[in-house]
């Protein structure tokens, strides 16, 4: 209503020169036109229809109705005067041939009518004829030279099942499912609509040529996994390759632009082409002012913040659908030295399934014959459970470890956790089994069980992560990502959120004997094969070259993939360069315990000239190369003992504000001790 009254208001002038006007703005689905509900299909002798999805139900429209605005339009006003005046199906027939609107299909038509007489005579409101006609006119606007909009920015889980259903073509029509079933259940699934949006937005409007700047969100751009298919930017039609050629995109996500969101916005402006295009392109961040009036103007808006123009391209420069890699120009060729396929593999951490307070516990007691008394922290997570205490065998308790443990150079575990599940099957250990070996263990998770016909939110059957993964026979305490690289007694870890890698070492602790520490899955772990491999990895990590180089195209979340892209080599015992980074990695865990932050400063000095060397950079490359790579490893360097530390491109780092790069507090490595503090 509000668009449709600033239009009115915009062309109040022109009013006194038209007898009847219609005012352009639909409430309809841009992306879903009944055109793209499947194929027309016909209907036996009767002929063929559009289908129109409602949640009043299914509407068949007769093809020949549907050519031409002029026809839908006056159809459907047609059918809304009927229904409020209480015709009949044939004087609606008789009033349509009367109008001059085709009418051959008369059954077609009847039952079209009735179906908005019964939904009329249930009072379910009379506004369906104008559904119908607004939800065709996408059909009729035709190519335009400029389109703009904020398309709606929802993920794909979130959509109805319904929906979602329908549109399955049409994502993969534009290629942009490009993730294999696994790949996309550790998150990269999480596609937003905007992306399909943008897509049919350039196919159905634009002309060749044209424009289209939409307010979009930044993670397409950044994200591993969900928006490969989006950077693709290229789709075909008709044997016909389109190019959606980046013209410029403002990367808003350092502020609060939406009044009570916040979320990460950017603007896009493409052009619609048939010419392959070439990176890197124009990327322009914006900073400044955390939040912004609604009402504020551009020039006032300018004065408070600050635009860098810097450039984009693909992180891996022979695969286009990579994330972006964003840094000024002379600094992308020496950043990109430092990026590569890494020897090493990350993954995700323990997933619980959604039902952390049922296997996460504290250790209360340790009772002479080794049992251990616990209780189960019952309050973390969205899905609170009872509070339970109990005796149970040590066998299957490990430490856990969780993000807020988790520092630059420290971890230690505040909980722990049980894990009742068989790395090799990737399943829970059988039911047999655990009845005979660990009857406490089992009688204890089989109060959170449920009911196996119907199972519920908030009992282990009815865990999403149970319900997707597994089937009903399975254990009913099975977890999902728990394979052998869990088991590791020697990790390097990280939290998933953040803007970088902050690593640490994690190695054994002991429960009733000494057992690997296990993170949860907000942490992503690299497993080892020792203890000075494990202080390697953490060193070339924590360097500033990996830093940068992170920093450049992750988005919040440094997850797994991280270590597809930062060229860590395999560690070798015998090269002495590696076993001096190693060292000196674990002289910063040392450090980092005692709060000794001159000694970390200096530490972290040699490290990061040692890793810049394995990584890639050597002071010996052009002049072009070490320029831009010094300018993005000085604030790095000089800056991190801070409140905060800089991107290396005059950017700061939000995500590390409250984590210095010193953080004091414990260090875990070699053999710690059972962490057993509250966990909240």
């Amino acid at each position: 209503m509000a668009a449709r009254t600033n239009y009115l208001l915009a062309v109040r002038e022109l009013l006194r020169h038209a007898d009847t006007i219609e005012l352009p703005v639909y409430l309809c689905d841009s992306v879903m036109t009944p055109s793209e509900y499947g194929e027309l299909f016909a209907t036996g002798s009767l002929g063929k229809v559009r289908q129109l999805k409602t949640s009043a139900g299914n509407f068949n429209i007769p093809t020949e109705v549907t050519d031409n605005r002029e026809h839908i339009g006056r159809y459907a006003d047609t059918l809304e005067s009927c229904i409020t005046n209480d015709y009949s199906p044939e004087e609606f027939i008789e009033r349509c041939e009367s109008e001059a609107i085709p009418a051959t299909q008369i059954t077609l038509h009847k039952d079209l009518y009735r179906h908005l007489q019964q939904l009329n005579a249930d009072n379910k409101n009379g506004v369906w004829a104008r559904i119908i006609k607004n939800a065709f006119a996408p059909l009729f606007i035709g190519s335009v030279d400029y389109i703009a909009g904020n398309p709606p920015w929802v993920n794909w889980e979130h959509l109805p099942e319904g929906y979602r259903d329908d549109m399955k073509p049409l994502w993969a029509a534009y290629n942009l499912f490009t993730l294999s079933g696994s790949e996309a259940r550790l998150g990269g699934g999480k596609k937003d609509l905007s992306m399909l949006f943008t897509y049919a937005s350039v196919d159905n409007y634009l002309k060749e040529g044209g424009r289209l700047g939409f307010v979009i969100t930044q993670s397409v751009f950044k994200t591993q996994g969900a928006g490969d298919g989006f950077r693709q930017l290229r789709y075909t039609r008709a044997d016909t390759e389109w190019h959606i050629k980046p013209l410029m995109v403002h990367d808003l996500s350092a502020m609060q632009v939406f009044e009570g969101a916040t979320n990460r916005t950017a603007v896009f402006v493409c052009n619609k082409t048939r010419q392959p295009f070439h990176y890197p392109v124009q990327y322009t961040t914006w900073t400044g002012a955390s939040r912004i009036a609604q009402d504020a103007a551009l020039p006032d808006i300018l004065t408070v913040t600050r635009q860098k123009k810097i450039k984009a391209m693909p992180v891996v420069a022979s695969k286009d659908s990579s994330p972006w890699l964003t840094a000024p120009q002379r600094a992308l060729s020496g950043i990109q030295k430092v990026l590569g396929p890494s020897a090493y593999r990350a993954y995700e951490g323990v997933n619980t399934g959604g039902l952390n307070g049922c296997f996460w516990i504290r250790v209360l007691d340790k009772r002479p014959n080794g049992e251990l008394l616990i209780e189960n922290l019952h309050d973390v997570g969205k899905l609170k459970v009872r509070h339970v205490q109990a005796v149970i065998e040590p066998a299957l308790v490990y430490p856990l470890l969780r993000g807020r443990d988790v520092r630059r150079w420290h971890a230690e575990p505040s909980a722990h956790i049980i894990l009742a599940q068989d790395p090799e099957t990737r399943k829970g250990i059988p039911e047999s089994d655990m009845k005979r070996r660990w009857p406490k263990t089992y009688a204890y998770l089989k109060q959170f069980e449920g009911e196996p016909e119907k199972p519920k939110r908030g009992t282990l059957r009815g865990r999403s992560g149970y319900r997707r993964y597994f089937k009903p026979s399975d254990p009913f305490y099975s977890m999902y990502n728990v394979g052998p690289y869990t088991m590791a007694e020697w990790k390097v870890i990280w939290p998933e959120v953040g803007h970088t890698v902050r690593a640490s070492v994690s190695g054994p602790s002991t429960v009733e004997k000494v057992k690997p520490s296990l993170p949860d899955h907000t942490i992503v772990a690299v497993s080892c094969g020792s203890e000075r491999e494990a202080y390697f990895v953490a060193g070339m990590l924590n360097s500033s070259p990996a830093h940068v180089a992170a920093a450049a195209y992750i988005v919040l979340h440094p997850s797994p993939h991280i270590m597809q892209h930062l060229a860590v080599p395999q560690f070798k015992d015998t090269d002495s360069a590696h076993t001096r980074l190693a060292e000196l990695s674990a002289r910063c865990h040392t450090a980092a315990q005692r709060e000794a932050e001159q000694e970390l400063t200096e530490l972290e000095a040699e490290i990061d000239q040692g890793a810049a060397q394995h990584l890639g950079y050597h002071r010996r490359r052009t002049a072009s190369d070490s320029g831009g790579v010094d300018r993005a490893l000085r604030p790095a360097q000089n800056t991190c003992t801070k409140g905060h530390r800089e991107d290396g491109f005059g950017l700061t780092d939000p995500g590390s504000s409250h984590i210095p790069r010193h953080a004091p507090g414990g260090a875990q490595y070699g053999r710690g001790t059972t962490g057993t503090r509250d966990a909240q």
